[in-house]
């Protein structure tokens, strides 16, 4: 999981949108666009900066030493004179995986806000908000006129790993914070930083693992993020070529 976009994914021209935005709606709009576009962008990058930043500091606790160093430092409390407390890292670490779960999470409202002003939707009474506050994917989906850009908005927030982050966000959120701690599964040979089991609105989600978890989901919603980004350029781009009578 990196801030970058792997090579084989399909570049978006966010200058090509923002150009294609003033020149269909005006200034003023652009400006609403570029705003979103920062937020989407700097959300991206919020979320790999913590992700990564959580991994390094649990890798330089556990990495390269033997299971008989390990087990006294991590479940015992022993002090590790080289590279400080196991607990301090675990919590420094838990803390960046908050963080970075949130800013997931958010990309998303943000990515909303972007598709209502690039189309144009605040211009029109048909499709315009009452208040900020229903620029939500709930309400703007019935009113988004381009179906290549729904389909793939539904596709981001439809999928049970968004509805999982979802789920745990609002718990930490408006209930408890979730605890993450580090554990060793001997039936699943897997180690490592875990999300503990929670309930939110009746739902039970079970232990997550938090690396191939946040990782999947990254990967995920970034694909995702392209492609509805390029099906919102090309409707700007047509949207233009009618209003000039093309």
């Amino acid at each position: 999981m990196s801030g970058t976009i792997p090579e084989e994914s399909m570049p978006w021209d966010l200058g090509a949108l923002r150009d294609g935005v003033r020149a269909a709606f005006g200034p003023d709009q652009r400006r609403l666009v570029a705003q979103s576009i920062r937020s989407v962008t700097e959300r991206r990058r919020f979320s790999a900066y913590h992700y990564q930043e959580a991994m390094r500091i649990i890798a330089a606790k556990v990495d390269g030493r033997p299971a008989d160093e390990l087990w006294p430092i991590i479940f015992m409390g022993v002090d590790d004179n080289d590279t400080g407390s196991f607990e301090d890292a675990r919590f420094t670490a838990y803390a960046n995986i908050v963080a970075c779960m949130h800013s997931m999470r958010s990309v998303a409202d943000n990515l909303v806000h972007l598709v209502y002003y690039a189309t144009g939707m605040n211009r029109d009474a048909a499709t315009c908000m009452q208040s900020e506050r229903d620029i939500a994917w709930k309400t703007v989906r019935k009113k988004l006129i381009p179906v290549a850009v729904k389909a793939e908005l539904d596709a981001l927030h439809e999928h049970a790993d968004f509805k999982y982050l979802c789920a745990l966000d609002n718990h930490c959120k408006h209930r408890s914070i979730v605890d993450i701690g580090y554990a060793i599964s001997f039936t699943e040979e897997e180690h490592g930083l875990r999300i503990h089991a929670f309930t939110y609105d009746g739902i039970d989600h079970a232990p997550q693992w938090v690396r191939p978890f946040l990782k999947s989901e990254f990967q995920r919603q970034e694909a995702t993020i392209l492609r509805a980004g390029n099906h919102l350029n090309d409707y700007v781009a047509q949207t233009l070529a009618k209003g000039r009578g093309s």
